[in-house]
């Protein structure tokens, strides 16, 4: 067996990538020179190799061909740039260790004491954009110091900086898989698709391929899913079909068997929601009934309270983790261990997204006992980053074309409308005739057709001529600007009115201003939502300038979007009062948290609506109960 020391040579060599001198390897490593010709030599005699290759002129390197021939349990983890250090000792100060000993960091990263200077001083750098975010250094200790809401502000940038292009950029994700060439799956994968004419979704077509480059993987080293029950009515389906296909295609390229469980498992991934239908959602574990969906809504609503991200209605990432869950329990009670040849450079390259994984294990162990190892939570951290990624990037409306014409003529239709509308819409798919249930397979957003068309889908209709002049780009235009409409609608039904409280809700009250401002922020402030210095922050607000409008209403709002958790309290009052320069009716008391801070343009756009419309105004300012106010704002 080899020694710490003799590991952590390796991992120095490889983290190099060049040549290094015996003196300084022993002068990082605190050892004399001979120590460490001596550590080399017992290093290639325990492989049996040449993996340290020597030169009196250059000193040693790592041999990258022996090294990948070597088991992966070596492969390095340990941060090897200055922007992955710096994120390295902020995900431990987050998340690990309140304070850090560097001479231990200086040993855990193979760096020189003046370099962590460099480092800290670049952290420094990063943390200045957050209020009260504070690296606090005593000696040779250093803490992270600040309050909770900007230290998870400061995460969740990092998250979005390291999952950038990563997680959906499939030639970005291609070097995670060292045995086989991904985009080649890629293409048999879409051929087969396209062989047996099913839709998938864009936003679930990454999630599919990080399933199948897993499965892919795993396969090619033996491993294969056993033991699946199987439901006879799947093998008909097109689904099965596709995935049958696909593997047959495969395995004319690369050495796996084909076997009827991967097959029947990415059938029932392609089959997304309707695969319920077919597999059982309760599990036993240790003699316990469990359901794998309450044990992903818990594990999901762990990552929202502790992290604020919110991939609770993600279908897509649900159906994986399903799917992945599943397998993972089956091979715990087995006693069977799924080898995660990607964890090193996860660990290395996307060490907050892995976090989140550790949080998904850590839940896991809580609700079943089951202890999760380091690879299968690098499984789940690639689902995390596909749907993080996914989720902080903006989506286009999907387009279906209905025209009978030929296709140089569609073609030329096609191109007009896309060059114009590039970057709010794409055209998924062009048809000949209007067939309700292959429309509703494809679920576009909206319709464009060349002919008059009538249907009794929920989808908005467009009918525009074959060489798209003006008059059709401005009912284009209109119909994305009424897409949007809706989709803010939704939004704020679904967002905000979770907002609006009950128990924060004020009809024909009497008070003036400042009395009601502290009236309603006490009623927060004792309920957990804002602390005590909330209501100064909107008193310093109101100094500025007054948060009354001309139509009667008003906005009181602190300083920073620093509520504990975020919340729209309202006020209707008997007789208007003085307020600034106006006299209002209603008021409106906005505790944003700083992760919400999207919500306000949701908001304003509802409220800009409403002040437009006198009529809608004054029904809001005649309501006398909380249902009575909801039930105004879902009817206007």
């Amino acid at each position: 067996m080899l020694n710490k020391r003799q590991e952590k040579i390796i991992k120095l060599l490889d983290n190099s990538k060049c040549w290094m001198t015996g003196k300084e390897i022993a002068q990082l490593m605190g050892v004399s020179d001979r120590t460490i010709r001596s550590d080399i030599d017992t290093i290639n005699r325990f492989y049996e190799k040449t993996l340290i290759e020597s030169s009196v002129k250059n000193g040693y390197r790592i041999c990258q061909e022996v090294l990948s021939s070597l088991p992966s349990e070596i492969q390095s983890c340990i941060p090897q740039t200055p922007e992955e250090r710096c994120v390295y000792i902020i995900q431990k100060l987050l998340f690990d260790q309140k304070e850090i000993n560097l001479m231990d960091l200086q040993d855990q990263v193979f760096i020189s004491g003046y370099t962590i200077d460099n480092d800290l001083k670049k952290i420094r750098k990063m943390i200045e954009p957050y209020d009260g975010l504070k690296i606090h250094r005593s000696k040779n200790f250093i803490s992270l110091v600040g309050d909770e809401q900007s230290k998870r502000k400061l995460y969740k940038d990092l998250l979005t900086k390291e999952t950038k292009g990563n997680f959906l950029n499939l030639n970005n994700m291609v070097s995670l898989y060292k045995d086989f060439d991904l985009l080649m799956v890629k293409d048999i994968f879409e051929q087969s698709v396209s062989k047996y004419d099913i839709s998938i979704k864009d936003t679930s077509m990454p999630m599919l391929l990080m399933h199948i480059g897993v499965s892919v993987q795993r396969m090619l080293h033996h491993n294969y899913v056993e033991g699946i029950k199987v439901d006879e009515k799947i093998l008909n389906n097109l689904e099965y079909q596709v995935a049958s296909d696909f593997y047959v295609e495969l395995s004319k390229h690369l050495c796996i068997k084909l076997v009827d469980d991967e097959i029947y498992s990415l059938a029932l991934l392609l089959m997304g929601n309707r695969s319920e239908e077919y597999t059982s959602d309760i599990i036993e574990i240790n003699g316990k009934e469990m359901s794998i969906s309450a044990l992903i809504h818990t594990m999901l609503d762990e990552i929202y309270e502790t992290y604020a991200i919110d991939f609770r209605t993600d279908f897509d990432l649900i159906t994986g983790l399903k799917m992945h869950l599943r397998s993972l329990i089956n091979r715990k009670l087995y006693g069977t261990e799924a080898q995660n040849v990607y964890l090193p450079e996860i660990k290395r390259k996307y060490p907050l997204i892995f976090e989140l994984g550790i949080k998904a294990a850590r839940c896991l162990k809580k609700q079943t006992g089951l202890e999760i190892s380091e690879n299968e939570i690098g499984f789940f951290s690639l689902h995390f980053g596909s749907a993080y990624e996914k989720s902080n990037t903006v989506q286009k409306y999907r387009v279906l074309m209905v025209s009978v014409n030929d296709q140089a003529l569609n073609n030329y239709c096609i191109q007009k409308i896309t060059s114009r509308f590039k970057d709010r819409m794409e055209i998924i798919g062009q048809v000949k005739m209007f067939e309700e249930e292959k429309v509703k397979e494809l679920n576009p957003d909206l319709i464009l057709t060349t002919l008059p068309l009538k249907h009794r889908l929920n989808i908005l209709t467009v009918q525009v001529s074959l060489f798209i002049d003006n008059e059709d780009e401005s009912q284009i235009f209109q119909a994305l600007n009424e897409l949007d409409k809706r989709k803010s609608r939704k939004e704020f039904e679904t967002k905000l009115l979770d907002l609006i409280r009950p128990e924060f809700f004020y009809a024909n009250i009497t008070k003036e201003a400042s009395e009601l401002i502290s009236f309603m922020c006490k009623g927060l402030e004792k309920a957990g939502y804002i602390d005590d210095s909330f209501e100064k922050s909107v008193f310093k607000r109101e100094k500025i300038s007054s948060t009354s409008f001309n139509y009667g209403f008003a906005l009181p709002h602190a300083l920073n979007m620093d509520a504990k958790k975020s919340c729209i309290s309202i006020a209707i009052l008997n007789e208007p009062i003085e307020w600034g320069e106006f006299q209002v009716r209603l008021v409106v008391l906005l505790a944003i948290k700083d992760e919400d801070r999207k919500l306000l343009s949701t908001f304003f756009d509802w409220l800009s609506q409403v002040v437009s419309d006198s009529g809608r105004m004054n029904k809001l300012l005649n309501v006398s109960s909380y249902d009575e106010f909801i039930r105004q704002i879902l009817e206007g």
